[in-house]
This record gives structure tokens, sequence and C-alpha cells, in this order.
């Protein structure tokens, strides 16, 4: 999901790597989802799919869907001999959702930090677009979803805790940080102190970062979104290990707020 951007990837290879911190938080759908088939939604290079193809061989058969074809191009050459199917193509997602519920087989659709860079860079008609596919409005209507990304709560957008603040005004880069509040508002407030939290490490892809909204929708708000007929059937909402370990690394301050949501919805007609 790299087609549409504010700014170019400086660094392919770095965002590439940073994507791939935190694999195995990714992965840990597979012991919550019963489905033969898995669709990556938004693969970019593979990683997820490589990941789980090597650690679970022959667990699943394996799809990975992205609208960037240098994204699929990289997926591909990650290894020759994989049976991961990479495709920009939704009619080859299609076909092999059909050949699986022919079998009598399940599908799960994997949506790995996707939903912020579709609020982020799509067009509204695009936006739409994705959201058809994603909930089977589109020709084809997955058994389960797989959702992972980052996400707070309404009651993010409250006065930072003010020695927070301070540290952070004390210790970062002041030229990054006013133009960080010059795009989403002061540190002074809770949301944008905790979105450059997320953001402040990748100073070489920054020109992007900075444009990039990492939090565009309260998580309150995106499960009234959800289809009636998808039913959670698992949730956390919680900091990642190592995210707060490297903000108290940096800062000296304790990252409480939860940032990253993983839900699992199932298609309960």
């Amino acid at each position: 999901m790299n087609k549409i951007v504010a700014a170019p990837i400086a660094d392919m290879n770095r965002y590439n790597a940073r994507m791939a911190e935190s694999v195995i938080s990714k992965a840990s759908f597979l012991d919550k989802v019963f489905a033969n088939l898995i669709v990556d939604y938004g693969c970019a290079d593979g990683t997820v799919l490589d990941f789980i193809e090597r650690a679970f061989p022959g667990s699943r058969r394996l799809v990975g869907y992205d609208n960037d074809p240098e994204m699929i191009a990289k997926a591909r050459a990650r290894n020759p001999n994989s049976e991961i199917i990479y495709t920009s193509d939704w009619s080859v997602v299609q076909d092999e959702v059909a050949k699986e519920r022919a079998l009598g087989h399940k599908s799960c659709l994997l949506l790995n930090s996707v939903l912020h860079e579709v609020h982020s860079y799509l067009t509204p008609d695009e936006t739409e677009k994705t959201f058809d596919e994603i909930w089977g409005r589109a020709g084809v209507v997955f058994d389960y979803i797989a959702i992972r990304d980052m996400m707070v709560r309404k009651s993010a957008s409250r006065a930072s805790d003010q020695i927070h603040a301070t540290r952070v005004r004390q210790l970062f880069d002041q030229k990054r940080l006013e133009e960080w509040e010059a795009q989403w508002g002061s540190i002074d407030e809770n949301w944008s102190l905790t979105h450059l939290m997320l953001t402040y490490r990748y100073a070489d892809n920054w020109k992007r970062e900075l444009k990039e909204n990492y939090l565009p929708i309260p998580f309150e708000d995106f499960v009234a979104s959800i289809p009636k007929n998808y039913m959670p059937t698992y949730k956390d909402h919680f900091t990642l290990p190592y995210l707060r370990h490297q903000v108290h690394e940096d800062f000296g301050i304790d990252l409480a707020e939860p940032t990253h949501v993983q839900l699992i919805l199932k298609n309960v007609g």
C-alpha cells in the first residue's frame, strides 16, 4: 500500500526493514483464525507471508496483494522457490478464494498497518474501492478478517502529561519538532505527543512520515463502521513492548497510551 504518497520513500530498504520489526506480532493472528487461505492485503515486500511460510511450512495457502508493482516485484524476488502467490490483480485474489471455497475451505484477509494508510493516502473514490474489497462488496467475502493497526481511543485527545511533553521538547530535534507541531498541533496535547512517539524514530523518511497520519480514526469510530455480518472474536488494545522500551530509552518517559489494536472478525452471515 504505497502507490499514493505525500512524499516518496527515501530509503525503501529501511522502510521495509522497520515494517519487519514487529513481524511476530503481525503473524500472531494465526492461532485465532481457522482458515486454509491467508490473503495479505497491502503485503509490501512479503515480509509477513515469508515469515509464515518459513515458520509454518505447508500449513496455509498464502496470497499477497499490493497495488504497488514495485513491492510485488520485491516480494517475488525474496524467495524464488516460494509457493506464495503475489499479485496486484484483485481478480486473482477472487479466484483463489473461490478455489478454496469450492473445496469447503475458509479464507482470511490480513490487514497489517493498512487502514491508517488508506485514510492517509487514498482519494475518497480509492478509499471506497478499498473498503468494498475489504468488506466483501467487490466480489469476494472473507470468512475472517484479521486486523492489526495503530489506533487510539477518543480519550487520547486530552492534555499531555506536562513532564513528558517538556522532556520531549528538551531532547528532540527542535527543527523536526517545529515541523511536527505545525502539521499536527502542540505536543502539549496527548494525541499529538502519542502520534509523535510512533513516528520520531524514522528520520530517514521524515518528510513522508511527517505527513502520514498514523491515527486517522479513533478505535470507537472504526468499530462502529464494521459491517454487522462481521462479529469480533478477539480484541487486544496495547502498546508495542519494543516501542514502549525505545521511548523510555530515548526520553525516559513511559508511553502508556494503547497505540495498537488487534481485531479478529468472523463472518457470521
